[in-house]
């Protein structure tokens, strides 16, 4: 019943203010970290996500960082995080869609064998509307994917919030499956 310490890890490129661990997920031997504020090349407070190997001799090894394609300033991606096998889900609950602002996007990443990370598909509400915090928070299960968005108003109220269910498809491409809201009790 004890537990052992393996250790702490820290982005390779990490700054105060990045808010690494600010979500987290254990998948196997996978670990993803998310640090919403963290800079990119182009862009500061972007987001990021970090991944590491807990390797059989209980050491742990940075895999990689893992950015949005398209990633601006204030998006805040890596918000939130989920591991499901080798597929890495990553929450932007702040990136603009179209004219929409900040409706929030998640984003689908394979770590493929040779340690490399592809990203799969960016996932948005078909319905978002502004600062519905869409990628608020994700989970993912083989090949299914939920996204919340705790902003949403789907009664036309303030934040009574909706999950998004998807299946990621053998092709890589995401199949919208459907919407679950809260019954309203108006």
């Amino acid at each position: 019943g004890s537990v052992t310490t393996l250790g702490k890890m820290t982005a390779p490129d990490g700054v105060t203010g990045d808010n690494f661990g600010a979500s987290i997920s254990l998948s196997g031997d996978l670990l993803a970290v998310g640090a919403p504020y963290a800079n990119t090349v182009d862009h500061n407070n972007t987001g990021a996500a970090y991944l590491y190997r807990v390797e059989t001799n209980d050491t742990i090894t940075y895999l990689a960082k893992v950015t949005a394609s398209d990633g601006v300033t204030g998006d805040e991606f890596g918000g939130s995080v989920a591991l499901s096998g080798d597929l890495l889900a990553v929450g932007a609950e702040e990136v603009d869609v179209g004219d929409v602002d900040e409706p929030g996007a998640a984003y689908l990443f394979r770590l493929e064998s040779n340690g490399s990370v592809t990203e799969l598909a960016k996932v948005t509400a078909s319905d978002g509307t502004d600062d519905s915090e869409f990628g608020g928070s994700v989970a993912i299960s083989g090949d299914l994917l939920a996204v919340g968005a705790d902003e949403a108003n789907p009664y036309g109220e303030d934040d009574a919030g909706a999950t998004y269910l998807y299946r990621l498809e053998a092709n890589g491409s995401v199949t919208a499956l459907g919407k679950v809201t809260a019954p309203s009790i108006v």
